[in-house]
């Protein structure tokens, strides 16, 4: 059997390509792909194949790249051992952009009825930034300031509003991304870069959540911490030897914390029960009760055919697309 898919043959090269697939080996299953969502600012990061040295970029993108993250299937086929999972059911997988694959069925999360593929296509990022909370210890009742409004920041501002944050402060230059974050839960949203916005704001904040992985950000969000606030870096600066420390992080004993999925417990155990599956059950619910509406945000949809002209619009005005998704009903 073939399928198709994306891939990166080399920084800026954008391929569909055939991948031969094998019938399913004992404990894993076959998957055709219904919805993928584009994780805007990563897959361009891959695309043009720009970061340092010793980076998790230079790590883990060896080119020809196969880039997606955000996989909503329905499961075609199981090997034998499978007992989590039977034909027909949809699933969650960080699986790259392909109409069909061959995956371990410990690494698929079932898709409750309620939640729809569009919705559930974001559970990569959703787990990433429920990740980004947990691990920034917020508490009911703090501050938090988001800078930038990517998909990572909408959804940050959206489970702050859900935690209980007493004041939420959205920064970005783009004004249509301000209307929906504000429309998602920021009480305030401000229009400048986050260096203009430290003047108007002050260091007041109990949490910061850098989103951008600009380096230019990353002093000026310090400056927005309180002391003895955490500053959290959810954005992952491909090129990090571009950022210098903010001139009060340490006299202000500002905590910094870093964020990335891959570090969320992949056990359940009493003392962290907070895994992928985990975090994903909270999300699920929340947009099943109407508290995580995440349509707003989808701002294109494409087919595979159209994905690389997609790509290619995507580096021409990255600002313009934010939730961007592929639909796989449209096979050949």
């Amino acid at each position: 059997m073939q399928a198709r898919g994306l891939r990166f043959p080399a920084p800026r090269e954008i391929d569909i390509v055939d991948v031969d697939l094998t019938a399913p080996h004992p404990g894993e299953i076959r998957c055709v792909a219904d919805m993928s969502l584009v994780s805007v600012g990563t897959e361009l990061t891959c695309l043009r194949g720009e970061f340092d040295p010793r980076t998790f970029w230079a790590e883990w993108v060896q080119y020809p790249f196969a880039p997606g993250y955000s996989m909503v299937s329905r499961v075609e086929a199981i090997g034998t051992g499978v007992d989590t999972v039977r034909p027909g059911a949809r699933v969650f997988s960080f699986t790259p952009h392909a109409e069909a694959f061959v995956v371990d069925a410990r690494e698929v999360v079932p898709i409750p009825d309620g939640v729809p593929t569009e919705h559930a296509a974001w559970s990569s990022l959703a787990v990433t930034t429920q990740w980004a909370l947990r691990r920034a210890s917020f508490t009911f009742g703090e501050t938090a300031a988001v800078v930038g409004l990517g998909l990572l920041g909408q959804l940050l501002v959206r489970y702050l509003r859900i935690a209980g944050a007493r004041r939420i402060v959205a920064i970005d230059t783009d004004a249509d991304r301000l209307a929906l974050a504000q429309a998602g839960g920021a009480d305030e949203i401000v229009a400048a870069p986050v260096v203009d916005a430290v003047e108007r704001l002050g260091g007041s904040f109990d949490v910061v959540f850098d989103v951008t992985g600009h380096p230019a950000a990353f002093a000026g969000s310090s400056e927005l911490v309180r002391p003895l606030g955490r500053l959290i870096l959810v954005g992952d600066a491909p090129r990090p030897s571009l950022q210098h420390l903010g001139p009060r992080i340490v006299a202000d004993g500002v905590s910094i914390i870093g964020v990335h999925a891959g570090t969320a417990a992949e056990i359940a155990t009493p003392a962290d029960p907070w895994t992928a599956a985990a975090m994903l059950a909270v999300f699920f619910r929340y947009v099943e009760d109407g508290r995580m509406d995440l349509s707003p945000l989808i701002t294109h949809r494409t087919t595979l055919d159209e994905a690389p002209a997609m790509y290619r619009a995507i580096e021409a005005d990255r600002g313009a697309h934010l939730g961007v998704l592929i639909d796989w009903s449209h096979r050949p």
